[in-house]
């Protein structure tokens, strides 16, 4: 029976092919007391497993090129390392010694301690942090049981379905000749996520059962572009689906000519064009994509990515690779966004009832001021090598930021070095941009965060299901705003970005132009198109737009008003599948 699913767009690009359903659904584990005897022989059973999982890593990284470098060999490297962690071998050893039970037991026993430990953590980076957790488990019990990898025989033609999926298992499947991935569950920030984006195997993720409902040999199409699947489709399917993915193949093309485009309007009113990133391996990407420079690197997933806080070299060599591969004047580092429930195991503070107005941001860095010193020096070091500037989250109060740099210039003289950077300050709180005038005075440069600022200022979960279709772009009181942001900003000489998710909307470019707004930056895959909206527009004609868009006083009436508008003056401008896009605004 055929079906469609919607769910997470992972890793750009189409497959179709056959349905490969991978079951890693464990079996039972039942407790077995054991003869103190045996104790020490469940010891060594489970000490080897772990030994064959290393064994089985190290024979994945081996396939590789020696010369070949990026995140997926990173996050296997770090999957050996945790196999390395004394502390999780030693919980299991203690159980087994402790409670006299089989090695089986005292892994399951032991995972189970860590999902309560994560039980009430709503954010996604510790999430996956314990999926990582159970996927190493699941291939130790694996090994304790002499089970078969079961993805070895892979046709070449196979799309990879499973509930979920380990980062081991998806190397693993990319270098069986695979197509194309597809999981109930998963997000775009998970390990096994960044190594399908790394790979670029065709994935998407959150489809929620599609493992239930699909058999293997099925027939399967995936648009990791829209986040779709497709099962069991119609032989009078399989020549759109072909036609589907020579346009999307043609369609890469023309964004990989829209890259090249210089960030300005036709009227040439220049507005740098940056890419939002993750991990340092996004780099390369970015480049490919056109990005002018790096609007925001967010170091969360630098921090939260292992057992433990990065050292001040760590982080050195991290910061200073995007500056040298990426070898621009506009980098920009975003301090740490940690705190409400993005603490590692064992730093957790009391819960909060609302992390999200809590203990979070630069409220974090400037409480624990050890952890914020070693990031701002690894930033200066780094600095010496080009030019960083530094972002600061979630600035409530001026003295936030007074306190903020006063760190960063004593830091500054630490520096053997002459390190190069400015600072700069994200408004995304309502007192942050009513405060605009007087942070404008202490910073070199603004960043409009719009998901937050947006979410604050209309008192709306984005997430929420039952009230995120109050969250808009358009919502008047946001538009005004922001434009009163940018209008003090534009009298105090102070430049500003946006790089919240309203930057990569094509309907809202032509707003952020008409406010003035120095640079946009975005997802990577979202900058060829916005480059080739701004090549089309002129400045002019984007603050008359604006300007009557302000004058609405209903969501619906401005996000009408402006999509309409952008389709008369510039849509026969426009490639079709610019157009098709600012439509499709439209109709959500």
């Amino acid at each position: 029976m055929r079906f469609e699913l919607k769910g997470i767009a992972i890793s750009h690009g189409v497959s179709l092919g056959k349905v490969a359903l991978l079951d890693r659904t464990k079996a039972i584990v039942e407790r077995t007391k054991v003869d103190p005897s045996t104790v020490q022989s469940e010891k060594e059973r489970f000490l080897g497993a772990v030994q064959k999982s290393k064994e089985h890593l190290h024979s994945i990284i081996d396939r590789f090129d020696p010369m070949e470098k990026g995140e997926h060999l990173q996050i296997l490297n770090f999957n050996i390392m945790m196999l390395e962690d004394d502390l999780f071998c030693e919980e299991v050893i203690r159980t087994i010694e402790s409670e006299k039970v089989n090695a089986e037991w005292a892994i399951t026993y032991v995972l189970s301690l860590k999902t309560e430990e994560f039980r009430f953590v709503e954010d996604i980076y510790m999430k996956e942090r314990l999926a990582d957790i159970y996927h190493l488990g699941e291939t130790i019990l694996r090994n304790l049981r002499g089970l078969k990898d079961d993805i070895a025989d892979l046709e070449d033609d196979s799309v990879l379905v499973a509930h979920d999926i380990s980062p081991v298992d998806v190397v693993s499947f990319s270098k069986h000749r695979a197509i194309g991935l597809a999981t109930d569950v998963g997000a775009a920030t998970s390990h096994s996520a960044i190594i399908a984006r790394s790979l670029g195997i065709p994935t998407v993720m959150g489809l929620e059962d599609i493992s239930l409902k699909v058999s293997p040999g099925d027939s399967i199409f995936v648009d990791g572009y829209n986040g779709v699947v497709i099962v069991n489709f119609t032989e009078k399917e399989v020549t759109e689906f072909i036609e589907r993915r020579k346009n999307y193949d043609s369609l890469g093309k023309k964004l990989k000519r829209y890259a090249k485009l210089p960030g300005k309007t036709q009227d040439e009113v220049a507005i740098k064009v940056n890419a939002n990133i993750e991990i340092a391996d996004e780099i390369d990407l970015a480049l490919s994509y056109g990005a002018e420079g790096i609007g925001m690197y967010r170091t969360e997933f630098l921090f939260t990515r292992s057992e433990y806080f990065p050292t001040e070299r760590e982080q050195f060599e991290d910061y200073k690779n995007v500056i040298s591969v990426f070898k621009s004047p506009n980098i920009t580092i975003r301090t740490l966004d940690i705190g409400g429930d993005k603490f590692p195991p064992g730093m957790e503070p009391p819960k909060e009832l609302n992390p999200a107005l809590g203990l979070r941001g630069i409220r974090f860095s400037l409480m624990d001021a050890n952890i914020f010193r070693t990031q701002i020096r690894a930033i200066l070091k780094a600095s010496c090598f080009g030019k960083m500037r530094i972002l600061i989250p979630m600035v409530s109060s001026l003295f936030e930021v007074i306190d903020t740099k006063k760190i960063i210039q004593e830091v500054s003289g630490e520096i053997d070095c002459s390190p190069s950077w400015e600072i700069g300050v994200m408004i995304e709180t309502p007192s942050a941009a009513i405060l605009t005038s007087e942070i404008a005075e202490e910073v070199d440069f603004l960043s409009i965060g719009t998901n937050d600022l947006i979410q604050y200022t209309l008192a709306v979960d984005r997430v929420n299901e039952h009230v995120s279709y109050l969250f808009s772009h358009f919502h008047p009181a946001v538009l005004r705003l922001l434009k009163n942001i940018t209008e003090v900003a534009t009298r105090k000489g102070v430049p500003v970005s946006v790089c919240g998710e309203m930057a990569g909307q094509l309907s809202c470019v032509p707003l952020l132009v008409g406010m003035g707004v120095d640079e946009l930056s975005m997802n990577t895959h979202s900058i060829p198109m916005v480059k080739k909206l701004l090549n089309s527009i002129t400045k002019a004609e984007s603050e008359e737009i604006l300007g009557n868009a302000l004058k609405l006083k209903t969501t619906a009436d401005t996000k009408k008003y402006v999509i309409n508008a952008i389709i008369d003056k510039w849509g026969k401008a426009l490639p079709l599948e610019c157009v098709q896009e600012i439509l499709t605004d439209q109709a959500t």
